[in-house]
């Protein structure tokens, strides 16, 4: 266990707002420490938030922040490209042209004073202004970035996502994927179907006076839609993220977010934020939810009903699922096996320390597996679930490898405290394996981002066995050097955990979410030759 020097003061600058609107320059090959493998290839693509502040306005919380993208691009030839840039949202574009904050934020940045927001509740509830800026949300588009059949998709989860120019990262505009967006909000979370060669993704809306909306959609090559259906599930108030496997969706129904007119009018009068009422609810359920994908699955495994609960034995809050495989017995499904990382009772979105996003010293997240199964044709609507925490370090952030959703894996890649004095520090990664023997810590010299697992070879193996071993590839991972405030991207190789190379970088790049790679790269210039052997 190493102990790191930097102080937590140190550790917070790295929210702070990137200095330029946009960076984009080749990273000079002696600031590419180590060798970099010839056949990592591709786009790492990057979101999180951009800025501490807008105009005079500082940020309460990181999450109300501007989506900064970064894309780092591997030419295969060790030279590595850098561009990062602000998602030009309507709001962002607003706000930058005003100089000043205009919209809020969902963790409870108000521009707006007390006597503003009252006048704006009333002119709205009365009918005489129904659009106001000073009850909108903003989007901040902050949460997550993806490419899938040419489009490159920055998204948050309460509003539509915006659509990129991978080469430039120039912002398109707001995407509804040809009208499929029915809630008008995509979730900043999907999942690849290896078994059909789809993407899923999901959107989410409470229910106010109506029952929640859930729409999970499927798209096929070149965007074919080939699966949008609405779920109404009572209690479902919110999901940050899915499982699929073969025959089923997952989510939870969390006891930590309760939907009621008085909560939403102390939102608006800004006496509270959705953020600040993020706790634990004890009258509240905790549950699985596990949803046929289609209707031969709901009439076969699921005596004909659309999805079914199964009760969490420890209640706890899911931002963020591992992966899912389906127990099959006599050719029969006969339960699940999921991971997730799992948030306590004690759980806030307090921002703790202005090091990280929730109270993570009292309530650390924590990888715990779920072994759910529905018993015999009598009981199958009431499965029961056994919850082991798999390890005991706090982590977030899991990734898996990308083209084996829903199927049996071993391995899953977090960003980890390895100090348990100081759970809220994330400074190494975790590779865990379900068969105990392979976990590893990789140990950063300052903290550490989202890991992002890459296969050997980039693409997926789509038809056939894919027979690379399931670890064979490499993770890349963002580190944060607090007393420099300068970032570094760490490549590590993936079955190891030993460090390959390191891309440092002579400025900081704010702390971020998630992140995907794509085997592609979008490049408007070739790179300067070597100067390595170059003479003054």
């Amino acid at each position: 266990m190493a102990h790191h020097s930097f102080t937590t003061e140190q550790a917070a600058t790295g929210w702070k707002t990137q200095a330029r609107e946009q960076f984009a320059y080749w990273i000079p090959e002696v600031d590419v420490k180590g060798t970099l493998p010839k056949d990592l290839v591709g786009t790492f693509f990057r979101n999180g938030p951009g800025n501490d502040s807008v105009g005079s306005t500082k940020l309460v919380h990181p999450i109300d922040g501007d989506g900064l993208i970064v894309a780092l691009s591997f030419t295969g030839d060790g030279r590595v490209h850098f561009n990062s840039r602000f998602v030009q949202s309507r709001h962002r574009v607003e706000e930058q042209a005003a100089r000043k904050m205009i919209y809020r934020g969902q963790m409870g940045t108000d521009p707006n004073s007390f006597r503003a927001n009252i006048a704006a509740v009333f002119k709205n509830k009365i009918g005489w202004e129904k659009s106001s800026t000073v009850l909108t949300f903003r989007n901040p588009s902050n949460t997550n970035v993806y490419m899938w059949e040419g489009k490159v998709l920055s998204a948050h989860e309460t509003s539509l996502p915006h659509c990129l120019d991978p080469t430039t990262l120039d912002t398109i505009g707001e995407e509804d994927l040809g009208g499929t967006l029915h809630l008008k909000v995509l979730g900043a979370h999907f999942r690849y179907d290896p078994f059909l060669d789809r993407l899923v993704t999901m959107s989410a809306k409470p229910g106010l006076n109506r029952l929640p909306s859930l729409q999970i959609n499927e798209y096929g090559r070149q965007w074919a839609v080939k699966s949008l259906q609405t779920f109404h599930i009572p209690g479902l108030n919110y999901a940050h993220d899915l499982l699929m496997s073969k025959n089923f969706y997952i989510v939870q129904i969390t006891p930590f977010v309760q939907v009621s007119n008085v909560d939403v009018y102390k939102f608006l009068l800004g006496i509270s934020s959705p953020g600040d009422a993020m706790r634990y609810y004890n009258h509240l359920p905790c549950r699985l939810v596990l949803i046929a994908r289609t209707p031969e699955v709901a009439d076969q495994i699921l005596g004909g009903r659309q999805w079914i609960e199964a009760d969490i034995p420890e209640p706890c809050h899911i931002y963020h699922f591992g992966n899912v495989q389906e127990i099959v017995e006599n050719n029969r499904v006969v339960g699940l096996d999921l991971t997730a990382v799992c948030l306590g009772k004690r759980f806030t979105m307090e921002f703790e320390n202005k090091t990280w996003l929730s109270n993570a010293s009292k309530a650390p997240g924590l990888f715990t597996g779920f072994q759910v199964r529905f018993g015999d044709a009598t009981n199958a609507m009431k499965p029961l679930v056994h919850q082991t925490v798999l390890h005991p370090a706090s982590v977030e952030f899991p990734a898996v490898h990308p083209y084996r959703h829903g199927l049996d894996t071993r391995y899953t890649y977090m960003m980890a405290s390895s100090d348990p004095k100081r759970p809220h520090y994330f400074t190494a990664v975790l590779k865990h394996d379900l068969h105990g023997k392979g976990t590893k810590f990789w140990e950063s010299e300052g903290v550490t981002g989202e890991p992002c697992f890459i296969p050997r070879g980039g693409y997926a193996v789509v038809g056939q066995e894919d027979t690379r071993e399931e670890d064979d590839g490499f993770v890349v991972v963002q580190v944060y050097h607090p007393k420099t405030q300068t970032t570094d991207f760490a490549v590590l190789d993936a079955q190891t955990m030993e460090l390959l190379a390191t891309i440092a970088l002579k400025h900081h790049v704010p702390f971020g979410f998630h992140g995907t790679f794509t085997p592609e790269l979008f490049l408007q210039s070739v790179p300067p030759p070597s100067l390595i052997k170059a003479k003054i």
